[in-house]
């Protein structure tokens, strides 16, 4: 019986040379698709904060927001909740 196949080290020194053959082309550098920044549309002129009266002292706008401030910082600052009142009865 004659055998038709070729022996394992010439399949593999073929894979190898192709391997070789694709590596040695200079393909062409792929340059990433150009991508446009998000487009906000203007806020609607019901979404908008209406004009400060001005009746209003800037002195004022100051303090509410450091008491704004002082409240944000007391609820980040605050302590761990309290247990849970459905929790494992302890003895």
């Amino acid at each position: 019986m004659v055998k038709n196949r070729l022996p394992l080290p010439v399949l593999m020194l073929i894979a190898l040379g192709m391997l070789l053959a694709s590596c040695s082309s200079n393909s062409p550098p792929i340059a990433p698709p150009s991508v446009q920044p998000a487009q906000r549309p203007p806020l609607p002129p019901e979404g908008r904060q209406p004009p400060t009266p001005s009746i209003c002292l800037p002195t004022c706008s100051a303090a509410l927001t450091l008491e704004r401030e002082r409240w944000r910082e007391s609820l980040m600052n605050a302590g761990p909740p309290a247990p849970s009142a459905s929790g494992t009865p302890t003895r």
